[in-house]
């Protein structure tokens, strides 16, 4: 072959690489009709790090919101805390929006927490709830806010559910959960702890706009925690945590339904001592089903959870549901009728790693549960596949595949994966949107980035269904 010919086939082979790299270039920038379920970073927030995430997706499934909390510090060093907004559309196909700024930090008043949901159909809206602290650093002041924030427009005004000044030593506003109901009227749970006998003591609290003041859901002597919050058929669902206080030596897991205009009597759907301790509990809803799920110590696998919480290093995942939206629960040889994941009625056999230490990121195996349009529960979670010394997460989940009508009856549970194809390893506190309505598996979750920093990524799970694109090699250095 001439160098003439040769000449001509590079040059040929030259020309079609740029015509293909041109054809992909315009198929990236054109309108998808969805944008792209795979792992993206919504913080890209080099040397700030991310609070605990949420998300939702709005009934019609088109718009999927993503909020966070997101820390800093100023070059002066006082530490600054904002609230952000991005939210992406599936039938324009457009990508995630700019961030929205819901709080702006500033080390006078600095945001921590942050929750979400979605309602409407365009314009959409979405509803935020966020804590703020005043100041940063030894706060004497805090308050759960809220605004209301068109998707595509400006968020309303800064809206306040509680505000306190922070007696010495009072922990203050610990979390907040936000649920839409039909009319798009957002309901509050949120705990405040305060510092009693040398240990901080937690109460849940309920508010929506109209109410007056915020009304009590956890019971007196209680020490309750991490509330969470769903709305269904006319119906408020909320569950809480409790931990040991006075005379009690059992942890428990309480669930309360308000409907018709008042709170109904508090149902236990666990309750045990330290060895299987439940913590966490999740909640989501669909039709008349009302699941719930947690994660609890497991000290017939670790028997120094038996001894002192921050020890423990295997946990169990468990749920129960209720078939006519939190009206009964069903029951075994008197107690609550709950199921291991994946396993048999009030088992304890399939393990997980993580700590029972204080580290807010990773501590236990933080589950969350959404719904597909079908009616079948998802759930997610994190496991420490490092050490107790180097702790290493990754994010794992399991759907059902068949869902008995009993609620006595145990869910059958797909094969447990790891979830998403990110950097294995360094992934944690995941939260699954309530409502699935199509294909993908909307997630949000904190990546570890540089150093100690967290990002919040988004991940819908879908790698499969992207096409691999090859460019053609081109030949260089041709001789004769």
């Amino acid at each position: 072959m001439s160098n003439q010919h040769r000449l001509i086939l590079v040059s040929a082979a030259l020309m079609a690489g740029v015509a293909s790299a041109l054809i992909l270039s315009s198929a990236l920038a054109a309108p998808r009709a969805r944008f792209l379920h795979i792992a993206t970073n919504l913080s890209a927030s080099p040397n700030r790090y991310s609070y605990y995430a949420d998300i939702a997706v709005s009934p019609d499934g088109d718009r999927v919101v993503v909020v966070w909390s997101e820390a800093y510090q100023d070059y002066g060093g006082a530490t600054k805390g904002s609230v952000y907004l991005r939210w992406a559309s599936e039938s324009t196909g457009s990508g995630w929006s700019a961030p929205v700024t819901v709080h702006a930090g500033s080390g006078s008043e600095c945001a921590r927490w942050a929750a979400v949901a979605v309602t409407g159909t365009n314009p959409y809206t979405a509803v935020v709830a966020y804590i703020t602290q005043s100041p940063c650093d030894s706060p004497t002041s805090q308050a759960v806010r809220y605004r209301v924030c068109p998707l595509g427009g400006s968020c309303g005004p800064v809206q306040t559910v509680v505000s306190a000044s922070l007696p010495t030593g009072d922990p203050g506003y610990g979390s907040v959960d936000i649920a839409l109901d039909g009319a798009g009227q957002p309901h509050f749970v949120y705990a405040y702890y305060q510092r009693i006998s040398q240990r901080d003591v937690g109460t849940v609290y309920y508010w929506s706009p109209g109410m007056g003041t915020a009304e009590m859901v956890s019971l007196s002597g209680q020490d309750a925690r991490t509330p969470a919050i769903a709305w269904n058929r006319g119906a408020v669902h909320a569950v809480w945590a409790t931990e040991p206080r006075g005379t009690s030596y059992d942890y428990f897991i309480y669930y309360r339904r308000w409907i018709g205009g008042s709170w109904m009597t508090p149902t236990v759907l666990v309750g045990q001592s330290l060895d299987y301790a439940p913590h966490d509990p999740a909640i989501a809803v669909f039709s008349n089903t009302v699941l719930v799920a947690w994660d609890m110590n497991n000290a017939r696998k670790d028997l120094d959870c038996a001894s002192d919480q921050t020890r423990c290093e295997q946990y169990t995942l468990a749920y129960i549901r209720s078939v006519n939206n939190g009206e009964d629960w069903p029951r075994y040889g008197g107690i609550p009728l709950w199921y291991e994941l994946g396993g048999d009625r009030l088992g304890t056999d399939l393990p997980y790693t993580s700590t029972g230490r204080a580290e807010e990121y990773i501590r236990f195996l933080r589950p969350s549960v959404g719904f597909r349009a079908d009616g079948k529960p998802v759930v997610v979670w994190h496991v420490n596949v490092g050490t107790a010394d180097s702790p290493n997460y990754d994010i794992y989940y399991t759907e059902a595949l068949t869902v008995p009508e009993d609620a006595e009856q145990a869910i059958e549970w797909s094969e447990v994966r790891r979830f998403g194809q990110n950097l294995p390893r360094h992934s944690a506190s995941p939260v699954v949107a309530p409502f699935l309505p199509g294909d993908a598996l909307h997630v949000v979750y904190l990546q570890r980035g540089l150093g100690d920093d967290w990002e919040t990524y988004y991940d819908g799970n879908e790698y499969e269904r992207y096409p691999h694109v090859y460019l053609p090699i081109v030949m260089r250095n041709a001789r004769p």
